[in-house]
């Protein structure tokens, strides 16, 4: 166990590393991210209700986006680099490579969303800062990232992974997009706890899962 976690956190730090250094795909995200916003408010004249009801759906989807953009590139450093198999060789188990390059596309669609938040807020000159809306972009992260690594790592060795991920990922995430716009739309209008209560157990439920079930089948997907 203590060379599983040394393991996933060795590859965390090199995922971020990288990234750091080179930062072509925070700089492609963020540029998508700030693209669409910019799109969305020239696109819709909204009033202060509106705004509300639809914040959570307007956030998400730039997310969404601006995530695959991030997932596409979750494996291609090993898999262009031709280290892929030295790396499923160096771990104790080929678990490990999942959880680490889960982590990594979390962190890096939080961080995503953190700049994307206060942006909204001045665009729409609608305050975001809300305990609750951030948790559920926390656990909506999770959840994308949990199945989104898995489907990427399924993609990787096909010459249109670019292609297919997105189509791959996106029916498997519905849940996860109701749960999110769901949850996120009432408690931004101050809807009451039950109606959001059963949202965010899905939420929950769902990240539980579908990291359970990856991380049980992620050595045969990348064997075969």
């Amino acid at each position: 166990m203590k060379d599983w976690l040394h393991s996933v956190r060795t590859l965390v730090w090199k995922d971020l590393l990288q990234e750091w250094r080179s930062k072509d795909m925070l700089t492609a995200m963020f540029a998508f991210a700030i693209l669409t916003l910019f799109i969305f408010n020239y696109a819709m004249e909204l009033s202060p209700i509106n705004r509300a009801e639809i914040a959570a759906g307007i956030i998400w989807v730039v997310v969404v986006f601006a995530g695959t953009l991030g997932l596409n590139r979750s494996f291609t450093a090993e898999q262009d680099q031709g280290c892929f198999d030295a790396l499923v060789m160096a771990v104790p188990d080929v678990s490990a490579i999942y959880f680490g390059k889960m982590l990594t596309n979390w962190l890096v669609m939080l961080f995503v969303s953190v700049l994307i938040v206060p942006i909204y807020s001045l665009l729409y000159n609608q305050s975001l800062f809300n305990a609750g809306f951030l948790l559920v972009l926390v656990l909506g992260a999770w959840c994308y990232s949990a199945a989104g690594t898995l489907i990427a790592g399924m993609t990787v060795q096909t010459r249109m992974r670019d292609l297919l991920l997105p189509i791959l990922l996106f029916p498997i995430l519905m849940p996860v997009n109701m749960a999110v716009v769901k949850s996120a739309s009432g408690i931004l209008t101050a809807a009451p706890f039950g109606d959001v209560q059963a949202w965010l157990v899905l939420l929950a439920a769902y990240g539980i899962i579908v990291t359970t079930v990856s991380i049980m089948v992620f050595e045969y997907v990348i064997r075969e």
